[in-house]
């Protein structure tokens, strides 16, 4: 009788402990493992075309989700050009015209520089605890290891053109393993493997992500050079005349 009571209990906790875990806290834990916070990041993408190999080097500066500042260094042709998302405004600015653009809000889900990252991966995504409802799948298997299947779809006021994201996040770690975008008539237009996470300046980030499209035909790898928190930065540095004097 003892022992049934024991199981009992252990089974009722055991209950209580999986589904305290709401798919929102899960989202949360995962979005602060991911770097979230202010920081300053130096960055290499690698675009992986049949023909040829992209390379692109660029420095960022990043508030949250909704600030952030990107400017490419390499290639030489490209150097100076620079991206800025500040609120609802994305803008472009090219030292060689000495032009600032304003670009529409559906260039988020487009290819950044030709490459598989959209611009929103690079610029900052929409945050999938606040901006999304959420549906708990059941539980998947990602390069071994045993994840959260959270099913995404974004609120109305949620720029973004995909129809849900599929989050895996890894049930020991909390870190997220794999992002699946599919486009409303069901197709994956795009998969994001979180390949490797490293501590920098006492937080641990993603260092190596992989950006695949058109059924993994297409892929680019992104890799962390260089990132470290910047406690000061605020709304007030993401403007027009930020964008022309960036730090050297």
């Amino acid at each position: 009788m003892f022992l049934k009571f024991i199981i009992s209990f252990c089974v009722f906790f055991s209950y209580i402990s999986i589904f305290s875990q709401t798919p929102i806290s899960l989202l949360e834990k995962a979005e602060k493992l991911n770097g979230n916070i202010p920081s300053y990041s130096k960055i290499e993408l690698v675009s992986i075309r049949p023909r040829y190999t992209k390379k692109i080097t660029l420095r960022s500066w990043r508030l949250d989700n909704n600030y952030s500042i990107v400017e490419i260094i390499s290639p030489f042709r490209d150097s100076g050009m620079v991206y800025m998302k500040a609120g609802k405004k994305l803008l472009t600015y090219s030292p060689k015209t000495k032009r600032t653009i304003n670009l529409p809000s559906s260039m988020l889900a487009q290819g950044w520089m030709g490459t598989d990252a959209q611009f929103d991966n690079i610029l900052g995504p929409a945050s999938l605890s606040k901006d999304f409802t959420h549906q708990l799948e059941l539980p998947a298997t990602i390069n071994g290891e045993p994840c959260h299947l959270i099913r995404c779809f974004p609120l109305p006021k949620t720029a973004v053109a995909h129809d849900h994201i599929d989050a895996f996040l890894n049930k020991k770690k909390g870190s997220v393993s794999r992002l699946v975008v599919y486009n409303r008539k069901g197709t994956i237009i795009q998969q994001i493997d979180f390949l490797e996470y490293k501590e920098a300046d006492g937080v641990l980030i993603p260092s190596s992500i992989m950006f695949s499209t058109k059924k993994g035909t297409q892929k680019t790898s992104l890799k962390i050079l260089d990132w470290e928190k910047l406690q000061d930065l605020n709304p007030k540095y993401f403007t027009e005349t930020r964008m022309k004097k960036l730090e050297s």
